[in-house]
């Protein structure tokens, strides 16, 4: 198989699964035509461009893929960009990228089993190049941004790498334990997607959204509201009597954006194309 074709087609599931979560029905954040704050479904979408960009690029590196410098560019070109010129996809962008590598690592190594393989076996040179990155140009990409979600990465600490950064913040950032449990979050919502026929995803990505509101402290909840408003979203997402629709609104009336988990199951659906796509490639 030509790395390149695959390549280009692993960057189009990334990108594309970034516009499925997006315009999919869910009861925060940016949804169909309804934006958020300085959200919109058109900014969002336009920065999907940079996402594809981002991951293709990644196989000009021949060793270890530097996770900060990838992610700095891809905010700053997204931040330049005058269509868009808001922070849209850090969160994704730091999911994405490392979640990408462990793909690319595997299969540079001959690996193309099922995609719990595939990321495990990546993952494990993903950690060991994140542990000798230095994490200046992390910290950089997210100083740039500085929205309140990623104010506890940037600390008077000496952070000795990007995994070090990763490891401390896990503790209360969810695509960052996402990250150092091996794509956890992102695998257990796979099992939920990958039956889903593909016109009825973006469906299926609201239930999912749901689901993992109802599992999993949101980041920015936790950052912007407190402990107690972020365990209230999740009693809220986990109680039957509470439809969607009122979900929304008791979100956006506060100006909660469960953006953390957008970025955990977007990536979840990134993987479920990818999948898809591996396995047609066996059947030709």
């Amino acid at each position: 198989m030509s790395l390149e074709f695959d390549w280009n087609s692993i960057a189009n599931a990334f990108s594309a699964a970034f516009v499925i979560e997006v315009v999919a029905p869910k009861i925060s954040g940016v949804s169909g035509a309804e934006g958020f704050k300085d959200l919109t479904t058109a900014s969002m979408v336009l920065s999907s461009y940079y996402i594809w960009k981002s991951i293709e690029s990644l196989p000009r590196y021949p060793g270890c893929i530097p996770l900060g410098v990838s992610l700095l560019n891809l905010i700053t070109e997204v931040l330049n960009d005058p269509l868009v010129g808001t922070n849209t996809c850090l969160g994704y962008g730091l999911t994405a990228i490392p979640l990408a590598s462990s793909i690319l690592y595997a299969t540079r190594e001959g690996f193309v089993g099922g995609i719990e393989g595939l990321v495990g076996k990546g993952f494990r040179k993903l950690r060991a190049c994140l542990a000798e990155e230095p994490p200046d140009a992390l910290l950089k990409a997210i100083s740039v941004v500085r929205p309140s979600y990623h104010g506890v990465y940037v600390t008077s600490r000496v952070f000795r790498s990007v995994y070090d950064v990763l490891e401390e913040s896990s503790s209360w950032d969810l695509v960052a334990y996402n990250i150092v449990r091996g794509f956890e979050v992102s695998l257990e919502l796979v099992e939920l997607l990958r039956r889903v026929e593909l016109a009825e995803l973006p469906v299926a990505v609201g239930r999912v959204y749901r689901y993992t509101a109802s599992r999993y402290v949101d980041s920015i909840c936790f950052k912007s509201c407190g402990f107690m408003a972020s365990r209230l979203v999740k009693i809220l997402a986990s109680s039957e009597r509470v439809d969607d629709l009122s979900l929304r609104k008791v979100l956006t009336s506060t100006e909660i954006n469960l953006g953390s988990i957008s970025d955990v199951v977007a990536s979840a659906v990134a993987l479920t194309l990818v999948e898809r796509y591996l396995r047609r490639l066996r059947r030709s």
